[in-house]
């Protein structure tokens, strides 16, 4: 496993600050790319609509159906990047990732090292988003992203894709324990 770069500022007086990913061994990409690829691709979204369209349905609210759903959460995932990409760049002053993932627990109110977080794309316009990124927080503009889900019921642990996805933060949040990895400038003296 390593941790990759995927972007943050171009100038910066705090060391480690973007947004990074884990690359398994023998992946070419990083988890946050491979989520992209997955969220870009028409037909891996029509199927995940149609498998889980009863979930999906309750979700939006209406009998939408799986193409339009695709569509649907297709436009979402390209508003949560463009989010994220701003967030981390800081194009403006008051500009962090903190703003975008929030603590995992709902009840969670104080913010932590190696807290695992998720992002999403909730707008005025968009207020039950389906698409989540998940990280571990290393620092108020760091965040080490392991993965990513369509997350249409309120726990995690109600469908297997989404339950896998918390057992990889929490295998994560461990292994970077474990190598004494903590904050943003750690994540530097490994690349």
């Amino acid at each position: 496993m390593k941790i990759v770069r995927i972007f943050g500022p171009r100038e910066s007086k705090e060391e480690g600050e973007g947004l990074w990913s884990l690359e398994y061994e023998g992946n070419k990409l990083s988890e946050f790319e491979k989520l992209l690829d997955l969220w870009d691709d028409p037909e891996y979204m029509y199927q995940f609509c149609l498998e889980h369209l009863a979930d999906v349905r309750k979700k939006f609210g209406y009998a939408i159906n799986p193409e339009a759903a695709a569509d649907e959460l297709m436009d979402e995932a390209e508003e949560l990047l463009a989010f994220l990409v701003r967030m981390a760049k800081r194009q403006h002053f008051d500009d962090v990732l903190q703003h975008v993932f929030r603590p995992l627990n709902n009840f969670e109110t104080n913010i932590t090292v190696l807290q695992l977080s998720k992002a999403s794309a909730k707008t005025k316009e968009r207020r039950e988003p389906k698409l989540r990124v998940y990280a571990v927080r290393m620092g108020e503009n760091s965040y080490l992203v392991t993965g990513g889900a369509i997350k249409l019921t309120d726990r995690m642990e109600d469908r297997e894709h989404t339950k896998n996805e918390l057992a990889r933060l929490k295998l994560v949040r461990d292994w970077l324990r474990r190598e004494g990895i903590y904050y943003p400038e750690d994540l530097t003296n490994l690349s």
